[in-house]
């Protein structure tokens, strides 16, 4: 069946491409016919017979033209348009408008007693239209092969057997040479088209499928990186994203984000095991979907804790409380009824928080604010909570100036050859110490990020990454520096010259640098931002994306974005053993089949190293290895390292 069908569409494209070639051809001997008819003047008798002749050569160009509009009128709009009678038509049309020349020729040779230039016209019209076809016909072999047969051998039969003229016969032998010489270039065109429709349908078939292959590739990572695999519900990053697009696309909304956290769930897994936990965790987001609509947005946000976006509405509280009520039904398991409860944070936008970030947090705030009131019930985020904020302020306050005041600094962590055991780079993470206290980076950059800090410090974080790299490779020639690059900087049009001037002031080679995005970049202005990683790869510099699998997972977007590593979130190292296996053998696998190299981050054990050198892994980096530490520390361990 799957040939024939692929016969068919084959014999569409030939018979296309036989109607598509004939319009001008069928121009060129209506002209041509002309030229010879009426600037060639001949007897009467024998004008009235070219003249009939020019009449049969115009009334079949014309049907045939009639043809050419039917076919590219009709074939487009009918599905079961039959090629096969078309194919038919035209092989008729194109032979009779063949027999007609070939007799025009032969009678100018033997009955018209012609002028020798008209004869040589003749012979030249004949050799072009025969020549012609090889290219024109060639969608049909056998169509071209006898097109070209019946206008020139009967012409030279006639000429090496007629007694008018001695040139006749040398005119003949050629005529038949040349008769031989286009049959077997019809033939050779004739192999050629048919070969080349062939492939082009081969070639489009596995085009198909290896698109469908990577679309069900996508699907199964975007599967794997957005769906929570206990409850069916979106994971963490996939109700940012989508939280994030709501926002932006409807800053007129009123909704209210509740993060909801279960009461004396430990207590469960603690002790009937983490199977009876998963099932409560399972129907518990059972029962929060239960009274969602299509609209609302519902995750596992972690362990045991939920995120809700509902409609600000009058009733919302009381709604929130029989959430709660729900969840705090029965459990049955394994025949015994289990109790849990659930205490919820609400955070209204627009007026605790204009982003995702600053709402989830705020709703955090509220949840934990209740769960320190009283477990069970609705807290909503006030100014209570005034102390966070105030932690917000003062840090922005102080990380402006961060830099001046040799407040920051860079620590490195070791990226392993997974093969050789080898140091092959280190990437260089931000530390903030601020009156003797460590600032988590995660709360820092992200507000280095809204207060358009970062890309000061971005470019800082550079020219010091690359000056220890240069300190670096005097230990290990070949070590690479991998700095992160946060969305500010790589959409500003600036970013590759600031960068290619730190390469030229620190010496640093940009072969050895690699920039790592995170897939979160995907979503703002591709264009730019493709434009500015082309610019950035034309100086020599690679490209990674960092934390693969948690944000936009699209293989096409990768493509364009050109990149050199794919770095596979720690997340999926640290649960190989309940469905992150999947998700890294999934990347290996993609990876591989387009020539990236992938680095495994948040190998802590002996176990993950093992199973992830099996599969392919070709880089690793963990605390397995070596925590993040100074640079005199590192430079003790290069080129080679030891586990702990």
């Amino acid at each position: 069946m799957t040939q024939t069908k692929t016969s068919r569409v084959e014999q569409k494209d030939a018979v296309n491409l036989l109607y598509s070639n004939s319009g001008m051809g069928l121009v060129i001997s209506v002209f041509a016919a002309s030229v010879l008819v009426f600037s060639f003047p001949s007897s009467a008798a024998i004008q009235s017979i070219k003249y009939a002749w020019w009449g049969l050569i115009c009334v079949t160009a014309l049907l045939r033209f009639m043809d050419l509009i039917y076919f590219f009128s009709s074939a487009r709009h009918q599905d079961s348009f039959a090629h096969g009678r078309a194919r038919a038509r035209f092989a008729a049309g194109a032979l009779f408008t063949g027999s007609l020349w070939s007799a025009y020729a032969v009678f100018t040779v033997l009955m018209w007693q012609a002028s020798w230039a008209e004869i040589a016209v003749t012979c030249i019209v004949i050799a072009a239209f025969s020549g012609g076809s090889v290219s024109l016909l060639s969608a049909g072999r056998r169509l071209s092969i006898v097109y070209s047969v019946i206008l020139t051998l009967p012409l030279a039969i006639v000429l090496l057997i007629s007694p008018n003229e001695d040139y006749f016969g040398i005119l003949g032998l050629l005529s038949l040479a040349f008769c031989i010489v286009m049959g077997l270039g019809a033939n050779n065109a004739g192999r050629f088209t048919s070969r080349a429709i062939h492939l082009k349908h081969q070639n489009d078939h596995l085009l198909s499928h290896m698109e469908q292959e990577v679309n069900k590739r996508t699907q199964e990572i975007y599967s794997l990186s957005n769906i929570d695999p206990l409850t069916g519900l979106y994971n963490r990053k996939a109700f940012a994203e989508n939280l994030s697009y709501r926002l932006s696309t409807q800053p007129n909304t009123r909704l209210a984000v509740l993060f909801i956290d279960l009461d004396g769930f430990k207590t469960i897994n603690d002790t009937l095991g983490h199977k009876a936990g998963d099932q409560v965790i399972k129907e518990a987001g059972q029962r929060i979907k239960q009274v969602t609509q299509d609209k609302d947005l519902l995750c596992r946000w972690g362990g045991d804790e939920f995120l809700l976006t509902i409609n600000q509405s009058d009733t919302l509280l009381n709604n929130a409380q029989e959430i709660i009520d729900l969840i705090a039904l029965p459990y049955v398991v394994d025949g015994s009824k289990l109790s849990i409860g659930a205490t919820i944070g609400v955070a209204y936008y627009p007026q605790h928080g204009n982003d995702h970030e600053r709402l989830i947090q705020r709703a955090d705030m509220a949840m934990y604010n209740q769960k320190r009131a009283e477990k069970g019930r609705v807290g909503v985020f006030d100014e209570s909570l005034r102390d966070q904020l105030m932690r917000e302020i003062r840090l922005r306050d102080h990380l402006e100036n961060a830099v001046h005041r040799h407040e920051l600094s860079l620590v490195y962590q070791p990226i392993v050859d997974s093969t050789t055991g080898q140091i092959a780079s280190v990437e260089a993470l931000l530390r903030w110490t601020l009156d003797d206290e460590r600032i988590p980076p995660d709360e820092f950059i992200a507000i280095a990020e809204q207060y358009g800090f970062i890309r000061s410090i971005g470019i800082w974080v550079l020219g010091e990454a690359c000056l220890a790299g240069k300190r670096m490779q005097a230990h290990h020639q070949d070590l690479g520096m991998c700095v992160n690059v946060s969305i500010q900087q790589l959409l500003d049009n600036d970013f590759p010259n600031e960068v290619a001037a730190v390469l030229k002031r620190t010496g640093f080679a940009p072969n050895k640098l690699d920039l790592e995005i995170t897939e979160s970049l995907f979503a703002h202005d591709k264009r730019r931002m493709i434009n500015n990683i082309k610019r950035l790869k034309d100086l020599g510099i690679k490209v990674s994306i960092d934390d693969f699998g948690t944000g936009y997972s699209s293989l096409s977007v990768m493509q364009e974005f050109d990149v050199d590593y794919v770095k596979i979130d720690r997340s999926f190292v640290w649960s190989m053993d309940t469905g992150g296996k999947a998700i890294v053998e999934a990347v290996s696998q993609i990876a591989t089949a387009f020539d990236y190299k992938v680095i495994a981050e948040g190998v802590e054990t002996d176990e993950q190293r093992q199973l992830l050198t099996s599969m392919g892994i070709d880089y690793l980096q963990g605390y397995w290895f070596l925590p993040p530490v100074q640079e005199q520390q590192l430079i003790e361990h290069l080129p080679s390292i030891k586990p702990n």
